[in-house]
């Protein structure tokens, strides 16, 4: 039997309009984590996750009550080229993972449901996240000709340092900060302590003391980086 559609009149690439202008909105909630603005008491905000989001405006569209705009409908219409063109390769040669794969089968569905919904939901923002990690990728990569170890190990220094790319390891609750100093030399450090610096610190020139622990070359970019501990952050710019 086959599955029925939520609306009459819904295609994928409107499902995608819609993630797109949530997304532009509001950034990216995930299903069931909505949650209530009460920066003003007296009239408390309710914000909905991205998918309840797009049920709503979907539903408008479905009944005719809004539409999506020409700007709307051609850049969904190219993430979803560009989406289904990265992963036509990876298909081919069955090196999809989970994700992927559920995001294959969501674009491809003609049927509009609940859990093609959730997926196309997410897109904009893991495509975003994508191109965020290239163009890390590419710094970094930069870098392996100019790097050198900083310091002596065991000495403690102040310096201040770019941030390029902090990343959450969640299989150990601990953020990897990787920074340059002195526009050259690689610098990393592990932040263990609270409060959570992820937004604060991303893309900013810090000032921080800590103590050289080692240097080693990086199994994944062949760069010379200098491992740091101790880490006390002491300013912010």
């Amino acid at each position: 039997m086959p599955k029925q559609s939520l609306f009459n009149n819904i295609t994928t690439l409107d499902v995608m309009c819609a993630s797109v202008e949530v997304y532009k909105s509001q950034g990216f909630i995930k299903s069931g984590h909505g949650y209530t603005d009460n920066n003003n008491p007296e009239k408390p905000v309710k914000i909905e996750d991205n998918k309840t989001m797009m049920l709503s405006l979907l539903k408008a569209k479905d009944t005719g009550k809004t539409k999506f705009t020409t700007e709307t409908v051609e850049e969904a219409n190219n993430l979803i080229n560009s989406i289904n063109g990265k992963l036509m390769l990876k298909k081919m040669t069955n090196t999809l993972n989970n994700f992927e794969s559920n995001v294959v089968k969501a674009l491809s569905e003609t049927d509009v449901n609940k859990f093609s919904i959730s997926i196309i939901a997410s897109l904009p923002h893991s495509v975003g996240i994508d191109k965020k990690r290239e163009v890390i990728a590419d710094r970094m990569s930069s870098l392996k000709h100019s790097s050198q170890y900083f310091g002596e190990k065991g000495k403690r220094y102040d310096i201040d340092v770019e941030v390029i790319d902090v990343k959450f390891i969640q299989t150990s609750n601990v953020y990897m900060i990787s920074t340059c100093y002195a526009e050259k030399d690689i610098v990393k450090f592990w932040w263990r302590d609270q409060p959570d610096i992820s937004d604060i610190i991303a893309n900013k020139t810090i000032k921080i003391r800590a103590t050289v622990n080692k240097h080693e070359l990086s199994k994944y970019t062949g760069a010379k980086e200098t491992m740091v501990n101790r880490v006390k952050i002491m300013t912010i710019s």
